[in-house]
């Protein structure tokens, strides 16, 4: 029972109660919340009809004695004392009233230090800045701050328009009201919460009550107790929905205990019957269990012999592949030397080209050889006949000099021969100069014909050593295409072979498919055979399996009811 016990903060009886107090606390801050504000309105409006209808008053009594008296006399400090000095709202200490002049003087004031002075009052100013306009203010009540607190005021604007009379009140001391009854209303408040919060104790204890006996009824069911329990009448006679839960919960004991005991009645009978069949199927299993076994070693030797042939097989398909695949590859190998042998031909086709090019080209190089030792040759016959000239060149200048050197020693009748051995002289050096000239273009081509000869007697060393290594490579190839040759002779008779050995595999195979299609055949017969028996086993098993639970079910049973107290 110990363990059953609510705690303080869980039970429905703390939930009740708090519930009653929260919704007190709720309806009371939503009450306060939109009242006090309403209040405060009204009791502003109050107020300040109030002050209105005071000033009102104040204000027809000064101008009614402005009828009967000079206006000197009525707005007087002393005399507006006597009509205003008393003058204020009921009970607001902070109230008074005093009069201005239409020029802004203070008339009176309950202190009089302020009499006689201007007005400091923005508010008053604005009412006499009206007035001086000529517009006489209704009367009526303002709001204004002043020296850091909301006041109220009440003007009255004289019927000649030269005086106003105010009254005011600080707006604290007017909403005084509504702070009283805001404290009225919490100690209210307060003393509605403390009733609800007993009424609802008291409430939730009579409501709690039931509950807590029919939890005693159910805890007494859930330990296995049957039978009737003394708080039960008291339950029955509940009229709410704990007396129809107890109820209900009676008769549910009522139709248990009679099912319970026709269990009991019964679970005797399925006990016994539960053994009668665990020992028969006990012995089935084992008689299925002899035939499966004999069944399952003849299916494993079928499904053995299968396996076999079925390897077999598999191993001559896989040689048939690999037969076709080398007749593949033999008939590219076949193609591939063929496409060799027809580029060995055409290489040595080429080769004999390339030979007799060579040849002609090595024919070609030696007449130009020839020839450059020819032009070097005349090169340097030219050279000869220049240095002969040079110096036919020089004696004829020599000759030029001293045919002049007589002509001068002739005088007048030497100067025609001594202008023919000027112009000879002249073509003497023109001819010593075209000399020299010839001699060093001779000289260049001298050199460039040497250097030509050696490059030619190495273009002829390279020819030859190209046409030896022209008729070696014929050779090569020679060799090449002879091997070739055999090679696609042997390709072709291995074909045969190939071939012959792929019809031998095709024979063998539909030979070997025929086995292994009976292997399977006797195979799939011997495992259904076996599947049967299994199946077979397995369901005397779980017979036996059903009957062996059904067996300890029913002890459990028996054991079950022993622990219900039906009576």
């Amino acid at each position: 029972m110990e363990k059953n016990k609510v705690s303080f903060f869980n039970s429905i009886k703390t939930k009740i109660t708090l519930l009653v107090i929260v919704s007190v606390l709720i309806t009371t801050v939503l009450c306060m919340w939109t009242v006090i504000p309403l209040v405060e309105d009204s009791q502003s409006e109050l107020i300040k009809s109030y002050m209105k209808d005071v000033v009102l008053v104040a204000g027809k009594n000064i101008d009614k004695e402005m009828e009967y008296l000079s206006a000197a006399d009525v707005l007087s400090s002393e005399s507006l004392g006597s009509v205003i000095g008393n003058v204020t709202v009921h009970n607001m200490e902070s109230s008074y009233a005093y009069a201005v002049s239409d020029d802004g003087t203070m008339l009176y004031h309950p202190m009089e230090s302020k009499i006689g002075q201007p007005v400091e009052n923005d508010a008053v100013k604005q009412i006499l800045g009206e007035i001086s306009r000529g517009r006489r203010p209704e009367t009526d009540v303002i709001t204004y701050k002043f020296s850091g607190s909301m006041k109220y005021a009440s003007f009255y604007v004289g019927e000649n328009m030269d005086f106003v009379v105010v009254i005011t009140a600080d707006e604290e001391e007017v909403l005084s009201g509504s702070g009283i009854i805001l404290k009225n209303s919490c100690y209210a408040a307060c003393f509605i919460l403390v009733l609800c919060s007993v009424f609802g104790f008291i409430l939730s204890i009579r409501i709690v009550r039931p509950i807590r006996k029919i939890t005693l009824i159910i805890t007494s069911l859930s330990e296995m107790n049957f039978s009737e329990n003394k708080l039960q009448a008291y339950i029955n006679k509940q009229k709410d929905e704990i007396g129809v839960m107890g109820r209900s919960i009676d008769s549910l004991r009522k139709e248990l205990v009679v099912m319970m005991k026709g269990i009991s009645g019964n679970s005797e009978s399925l006990f016994e019957a539960s053994g009668a069949l665990s020992t028969s199927s006990g012995e089935t299993a084992i008689a299925v269990e002899q035939i499966e076994k004999a069944v399952s070693e003849i299916a494993q030797g079928a499904t053995a012999q299968a396996q076999e042939t079925q390897t077999a097989t598999e191993d001559i398909i896989l040689m048939g592949n690999m037969i076709e695949d080398t007749s593949r590859e033999m008939e590219s190998l076949r193609e591939n030397a063929e496409k060799v042998r027809n580029a060995g031909n055409q290489a040595m086709d080429i080769l004999s080209s390339l030979s007799s090019v060579n040849q002609r080209t090595k024919e070609a190089i030696q007449v130009v050889y020839d020839q450059t030792n020819t032009t070097n040759e005349s090169a340097l016959k030219i050279k000869e006949a220049t240095d002969i000239i040079s110096e036919i060149a020089e004696e004829t200048n020599l000759l030029s000099l001293n045919a002049s050197i007589e002509a001068a020693r002739a005088g007048e009748q030497g100067r025609g021969f001594a202008v023919v051995a000027t112009q000879i002289q002249k073509l003497a050096e023109q001819s010593n100069e075209s000399a020299r000239q010839i001699d060093d273009i001779i000289h260049s081509l001298i050199k460039d014909s040497e250097e030509s000869v050696e490059t030619m007697k190495e273009v002829r060393n390279i020819i030859g050593q190209q046409n030896e290594n022209v008729i070696h490579t014929e050779h090569a190839f020679n060799n090449v295409k002879e091997g070739i040759d055999q090679s696609i002779e042997s390709i072709e008779m291995i074909a045969s072979k190939t071939q012959e050995l792929d019809e031998a595999r095709v024979r063998v195979v539909d030979v070997v498919q025929n086995l292994n299609a009976i292997a399977q055949e006797n195979a799939a017969s011997t495992e259904e055979t076996s599947a049967s028996a299994a199946e077979a086993g397995t369901t005397v098993e779980s017979i036996a399996d059903n009957a062996r639970n059904l067996n300890e079910i029913a002890k459990q049973l028996e054991e079950n009811v022993q622990k219900f107290i039906m009576e």
